[in-house]
């Protein structure tokens, strides 16, 4: 599975903080969660080091997560909402260090460096699971966070504006980086805004008609929850851009002071939102941070999905010179049904087809977060199991064009879904959407094959329902594919973790003509008879020509 890569890339495979400790938490399973990569063309681990406002490793600053007991119905809240595999493992490091000592993220650190990776860590900028739990008392609560509330946002995240918020974060940084032999430092900003209250205020007497701007010295004044009054929205925090630009600027002055005391070379990066203006609308600017000389590279992506398209040379142009790298998640979407969210998770193909769209795009390197999640989706409401692994065949080939370019691909274009869609941060997807005979849908679907010869090529138009009698015509950059047929199968690559694949009336199949495609950006358009709405449309490239 380890192929030599034929340019230098990287690639990062993302580990929570729970899920290094779904095995167990002796160091023999710590160490099997890291020999899964063994083989692999995974260059980094990041680890995360916090589980909400606690930490998963015993600190002096902030609180080892699950330290306090836990009233018994407490306990069984948690369970139930985070599951036995999460809420068990954490539970297990806190007790193997109250018990003996034991730091089980030592031992995750110490695996991932002695397996010839790089170890990042990662650091959730705002992490509220179960932040509200037992009213801000719960096990994923540190005593800073507890003994503060007003140095919250309403949400229950921290609020950035607090010069003490800031100093803490930090503090926290520099003990992870001291203690562990870590070469990065990740600031995740995906998880998550807000991070500051709304920069504009709604005055309470007149609340709608009249707004006032803050200025970022003013707005830091604006610290005690509900202080903002109504949110106009909540997450606009535009005017608090300096405050973080600044707070980046102390962080890369902390890593470069630990690096010429310790001889290191850590590299600080970013993870965030995958719309430049969306960055600014929740007070991030990373042209400043690299204006400022803060980061080593950045990462964009969009908040657990995993997507094809993200606005990776809009970032590269506002940026010259720093690496952009995109990151990947393990859902493709899933219609949420009575409060039960049925995913479509990533397969194999869609891995790949994922990874070689956003290297057309210009993606440096890719991180795969929380690919592992698939391990605990637990079960649906009709009691069957979903639990499975994800697809480690693809460690081997993500990492690099060359060793994607002769591999089943699935190449979709991305569609918002209501669980995850976040507007206001992040870049619009393209579907759901209508097409009519006056005004057909058009479409960009990237696609990362530099060479279509002897590969057979598949487009399926799902829509939102069945439509028998409509007339669809597809054209790829303005030439037409020929006769459409109903779909045979539910997908075009079997998808058995598909919790609710559409209906076959609802797909129509075309095979594509190879030589109308591009490497890249692909117009699609979809004419039909009578008006529809278009749910999905994937093209699947299969490497090797049907029999």
């Amino acid at each position: 599975m380890n192929q030599p890569l034929s340019q230098p890339r990287r690639l990062f495979y993302n580990l929570d903080g729970w899920s290094p400790f779904y095995r167990g938490q002796s160091q023999a399973a710590i160490r099997r969660a890291i020999d899964r990569l063994a083989g692999s063309q995974i260059t980094a681990v990041m680890l995360s080091s916090g589980i909400g406002q606690s930490v998963n490793y015993p600190s002096q600053v902030s609180e080892l997560s699950h330290w306090r007991p836990l009233k018994p119905e407490v306990r069984a809240e948690l369970y139930r909402v985070m599951g036995e595999q999460a809420a068990g493992g954490i539970e297990g490091v806190a007790d193997l260090y109250r018990r003996d000592g034991t730091d089980c993220f030592h031992f995750l650190v110490e695996a991932v460096v002695q397996s010839g990776r790089q170890a990042f860590a990662t650091m959730r900028m705002n992490d509220t699971h179960m932040v509200k739990l037992e009213h801000g008392e719960g096990p994923y609560t540190d005593a800073f966070y507890r003994a503060h509330p007003e140095w919250r946002l309403p949400d229950a995240g921290l609020n950035y504006a607090v010069p003490e918020v800031r100093a803490h974060r930090l503090a926290m940084m520099e003990e992870l980086l001291r203690r562990y032999p870590f070469t990065g430092l990740e600031l995740d900003f995906l998880r998550g805004p807000p991070f500051f209250p709304s920069s504009v205020v709604v005055a309470p007497a007149n609340p709608w008609p009249t707004t006032a701007r803050k200025t970022g010295e003013e707005a830091a004044r604006w610290t005690e929850p509900g202080a903002q009054g109504p949110h106009f929205p909540r997450d606009l925090a535009e005017a608090y851009a300096p405050v973080m630009t600044e707070f980046l600027g102390e962080v890369r002055g902390m890593i470069d002071r630990l690096n010429g005391e310790q001889g290191r070379k850590i590299e600080l990066c970013a993870r965030v939102p995958s719309s430049l203006s969306g960055c600014r609308r929740v007070g991030l600017d990373p042209v400043a941070w690299h204006e400022h000389g803060c980061l080593n590279f950045l990462t964009i992506g969009k908040f657990l999905q995993l997507v094809f398209a993200l606005p990776i040379a809009e970032f590269k142009r506002a940026l010259p010179g720093l690496p952009v790298h995109a990151s990947i998640d393990y859902v493709v979407g899933g219609p949420l049904i009575d409060g039960y969210f049925h995913p479509r998770d990533g397969t194999a193909e869609i891995y790949r087809g994922a990874s070689a769209a956003l290297y057309a795009q210009g993606a440096d390197g890719l991180t795969l977060f929380n690919m592992f999640a698939a391990q605990c989706n637990g079960s649906d409401p009709a009691g069957r199991d979903w639990n499975h692994e994800e697809p480690m065949v693809v460690l081997g080939e993500l990492g690099d064009p060359a060793t994607l370019a002769d591999t089943d691909k699935l190449y979709l274009v991305d569609a918002a879904f209501a669980l995850f869609d976040q507007p206001f941060f992040d870049c619009r997807a393209s579907l759901p959407a209508a097409a009519t005979p006056v005004a057909p849908l058009l479409a960009t679907l990237f696609v990362g094959e530099k060479s279509l010869a002897d590969k057979h090529c598949t487009l399926r138009v799902v829509l939102a329902h069945p439509t028998p009698a409509v007339i669809m015509v597809v054209q790829i950059n303005g030439f037409s594919q020929g006769q459409g047929r109903p779909a045979d199968y539910p997908h075009l690559f079997p998808e058995p973790y598909d919790q609710k694949p559409p209906e076959l009336a609802q797909s129509h199949d075309f095979t594509v003509r190879s030589v109308d495609l591009k490497y890249g950006a692909n117009e699609v358009a979809v004419l039909v008879s009578a008006p529809v709405t278009v749910n999905s449309i994937e093209l699947a490239v299969e490497a090797k020509p049907r029999v």
